[in-house]
């Protein structure tokens, strides 16, 4: 490239490191500085910093930037050693789409910004590095155009003209395109530092609480290069003294608030200056940029800022106001879907297990569930962490008695408290820095047990999130208290259902006789049947009974308490099968005050006195579906005839009725909830029930119970709507 005499050059080469756009920054600075420059000469520092941030991430070699001031223009040539990575094309200075996971953003800019901001820009290809140039005007250049030549293009050459800009034009170009808020936050402390020629800068927005401040990004101010994670302080630490002036700040000495003296000082900052996000009249956010050089920053640096501010305060809080909105709904949707799951059980260790696998998703990494008894005694239920090979460590650390309330989010375990557990770095750092918080679980006043939720080092809790895992515990809890009560109803149900039907120790021996008995509540683990049966002896003879109340629950349970104890005693007193159920009609018609009625078979055996063997039953069936009577063909008849139903009317009869059965023979008598099984629109009844029986010969007692029970489940699988009794007598 031909030199005219009134250029300057220099030169210097950089490591490919992510602290390099940095000081190339600083040098292309000085450099201006040294030669008289006038500020400002933001465009240049600019894309200066975009072609050197892009040299370093795609070339990954050695860079030299080489600067030249030649009759009023700026010209700076980036240059890397590897041409086979090709620069790609220039495109249009907007980007819509996210980023790509663990991304700090989808691409460079730098050719795009040259394309709208320089006054003419290459790339030039050689054998062994390959060169991105630029010129922009300087504030002293004639009216008249200088007779440059290009510089020297080897191979491939792309070049453009465009009319110079701003900085904050760009930053406008970016403010136009669909960013979200983290990309839009990102673009700003880019364009900030490189606009004041800083070494670091930060954005930190009021919570919308309005009482924590999070610095939401930064750019120079990690130790490694590695993205930045929000850091969320008090308003009171950030800002000890005084709210956010309404103008710039300066700190020539960074005496700063103590949230960002720490970490600006580990990065080797020394002066600050800030501007304030202002929206009708409102501090919404704090914009700073820092420099490794003492009294960097002046007031026209200070207005600058300012002025960048200014453009984006109005479309970061709408950003901000959208995302607190979407963080609502999803929120509301996530309470309203635990809600669901969590309603969609009555078992109590079943919701604890679903609230862990629901925080762990959502909210944390990791969730632990104590419960209590009645006694105040706490039990850890559950442990989940998103890293199944943890759990068993995290049960032995929360064994016992559960942390003690904890809202704000804060480290559980100290590193001298686990340096003797034996635990692995990672483990150790994420339990000893990440933030955790433990919330009791409460329904009606009483304590159920403790929730707590922990997270990484990298996963803080937002003020936000903290509430939802308020909501959440007492939707927990409210599960939880229901299920205990369920629990404790089914409990309850189950031994008055007990007391209900004859223990199975106690049913009698009949000679000559094999029998069975079958139950089933509609509903297995709440409500007490309205079916029953009984198999007893009463002054020589062995006297049976199967039953069925109308309808179910404590009401149908009074009446099959009063029936069953009212036939054992009428039994005992030797009165007839009539005549028991003349006096049972009367005894649930005087307690009866709910009208429920009760269908009954009872029947009495004794041996037939004729040589033929056998026995000879008495029976009367009142209202009840009639017993089918199996031969050892395979022939099914019922036998018997029905009588009025028990409970209705006071001026009734019954008959008793005898019946011969002989050895071989099997009986069956079942309450409706057989005979009423429906599958779709068909329904059992009376003929389906015999052919089924009908297949039951020769088989035991038990057998046929079996056999029944299996064909009912096969023709409507689990259709037992209503309580299911059965009984079968099968003489030997």
């Amino acid at each position: 490239m031909p030199v005219h005499d009134a250029s300057k050059v220099a030169r210097r080469d950089f490591p490919p490191t992510p602290e390099t756009a940095a000081a190339a920054r600083e040098f292309v600075h000085d450099t201006l500085v040294s030669w008289g420059v006038p500020e400002p000469f933001d465009d240049v520092i600019l894309l200066v910093s975009e072609l050197v941030t892009n040299a370093v991430v795609h070339a990954r070699s050695t860079l030299e930037a080489a600067v030249r001031r030649i009759d009023g223009c700026i010209e700076v040539m980036v240059t890397d050693s590897a041409p086979e990575r090709a620069v790609p094309q220039a495109g249009p200075l907007t980007v819509d789409a996210e980023p790509a996971s663990g991304d700090r953003r989808p691409g460079g800019l730098g050719l795009a910004l040259a394309s709208a901001i320089a006054s003419s820009w290459g790339v030039s290809y050689g054998r062994e590095d390959k060169a991105v140039w630029f010129r922009i005007e300087d504030a002293t250049r004639s009216s008249s155009p200088p007779s440059l030549e290009s510089p020297p293009v080897r191979r491939g050459t792309t070049g453009g003209n465009r009319p110079s800009r701003s900085a904050w034009s760009s930053l406008d170009a970016a403010l136009s395109s669909r960013l979200s808020l983290r990309q839009l936050l990102e673009r700003t402390v880019e364009y900030a530092a490189t606009a004041l020629g800083g070494d670091a800068a930060y954005i930190a927005l009021a919570t919308s609480d309005e009482t924590m401040w999070e610095v939401r990004s930064a750019v120079g101010l990690t130790v490694d290069g590695s993205p930045w994670r929000p850091l969320r302080v008090r308003t009171e630490e950030a800002f000890p003294s005084a709210a956010p002036e309404p103008g710039p700040t300066i700190n020539d000495d960074l005496m700063i608030a103590r949230a960002n003296r720490g970490r600006l000082s580990r990065a080797g900052m020394r002066s600050l200056v800030t501007a304030p996000l202002i929206v009708d009249g409102r501090v919404t956010g704090l914009l700073g940029v820092a420099s490794k050089r003492t009294r960097h920053f002046g007031p026209a640096a200070a207005q600058r800022l300012q002025d960048g501010a200014d453009r984006i305060a109005l479309p970061v809080e709408r950003s901000r106001l959208a995302e607190v909105e979407l963080s609502r709904r999803a929120s509301l949707s996530f309470l309203a879907e635990a809600s669901d799951l969590l309603a969609g059980t009555l078992d109590e260790r079943m919701t604890g297990a679903l609230a862990a696998q629901l925080i762990t998703s959502r909210l944390g990494r990791w969730c632990a569930i104590h419960t209590t008894n009645d006694l105040g005694v706490y039990q850890l239920t559950h442990v989940v962490h998103r890293d199944e090979n943890l759990n068993d460590i995290l049960r032995d650390l929360l064994s016992g008695e559960p942390p003690r309330e904890q809202r704000e989010p804060r480290p559980l375990w100290s590193p001298a408290e686990l340096e003797e557990e034996g635990l692995a770095e990672e483990l150790v750092r994420e339990l000893t820095h990440g933030p955790a918080i433990s919330i009791p679980l409460v329904a009606h006043g009483r304590a159920l047990g403790r929730m707590t939720i922990g997270n990484d080092e990298a996963g803080d809790f937002t003020r936000d999130q903290v509430d939802v895992a308020d909501d959440l515990s007492r939707r927990v809890a409210s599960a939880m208290e229901n299920a205990r009560l369920h629990e404790r109803q089914a409990s309850m149900s189950g031994a008055l259902q007990r007391s209900l039907l004859p223990a199975k120790e106690k049913e009698p021996v009949i000679p000559g006789v094999d029998h069975a008995v079958f139950y089933r509540p509609a509903d297995e683990k709440n409500v007490v049947g309205g079916d029953f049966y009984d198999v007893f002896a009463a002054s020589g003879r062995w006297c049976f009974a199967v039953g069925d109340v109308c309808g179910t629950g404590p009401e149908a349970a009074a009446i099959t308490g009063l029936a069953r104890h009212t036939l054992r005693a009428l039994a005992r007193e030797g009165f007839s099968p009539a005549h028991i159920m003349q006096r049972l009609n009367m005894a649930i018609l005087d307690e009866n005050t709910s009208t429920r009625f009760l269908t009954m078979l009872y029947g009495e055996m004794t041996p037939a006195t004729d040589s033929g063997g056998g026995m000879r039953v008495r029976m009367v069936s009142a209202g009840h579906p009639l017993p089918l009577r199996l031969n050892q063909k395979g022939e099914v008849n019922s036998f018997g005839s029905s009588q009025p139903l028990l409970g209705a009317f006071e001026d009734v009869g019954f008959e008793t009725e005898s019946v011969d059965l002989r050895p071989g023979e099997v009986v069956l008598a079942v309450t409706d909830g057989v005979t009423e099984r429906r599958s779709n629109a068909d329904m059992l009844g009376d003929e389906g029930l015999k052919e089924i029986f009908s297949g039951c010969a020769g088989l035991t007692a038990q057998a046929v119970i079996s056999r029944i029970d299996r064909e009912l489940e096969e023709y409507a699988p689990g259709g037992h709507t209503d309580d299911t009794a059965m009984m079968v007598l099968r003489l030997l």
